[in-house]
């Protein structure tokens, strides 16, 4: 079962990992974040963005999986453990993202804002390198 786990992630990282990334910042009520996309490649609406955020007051990653459609919305779901935490709803304006964010439960329910920002290369390489570590940490489950 750890074996194919692996094997999916991969699956969906390598191919999603060829393409450009996008760097965000913004808030989530008021705390600052930093978020990371890839697969958000214009023209295609049915490739799977793969990606993660931290908190800027906080070293930990959260993963982020998820689809956009042509209409401009994005749902990306968080993993902070390998049980999904929240939901990211939004839509896409621009070089904006803007929604709700609902906490697994769905007892929490705060806006998001992100903006798009010129990434350097080892801003992707960081992000690209925390989101393979944590796929991989969750493989074992």
């Amino acid at each position: 079962m750890k074996f194919l786990c692996t094997i999916l992630i991969l699956c969906f990282a390598i191919p999603a990992f060829s393409q450009t990334g996008k760097l965000f910042k913004g808030t989530i009520n008021n705390s600052k974040i930093t978020l990371y996309l890839q697969g958000m490649d214009e023209g295609t609406h049915v490739d799977k963005i793969l990606g993660g955020y931290k908190y800027d007051s906080q070293r930990q990653y959260i993963l982020l999986n998820g689809y956009a459609n042509n209409k401009g919305n994005i749902v990306l779901v968080e993993q902070a453990s390998p049980n999904f935490s929240g939901v990211f709803l939004g839509a896409i304006t621009g070089s904006q993202i803007k929604g709700k964010w609902l906490s697994a439960d769905q007892t929490k329910n705060y806006p998001f804002q992100l903006q798009v920002i010129k990434a350097t290369q080892s801003q992707k390489e960081l992000f690209d390198k925390a989101i393979i570590k944590k796929a991989n940490e969750f493989s074992g489950y």
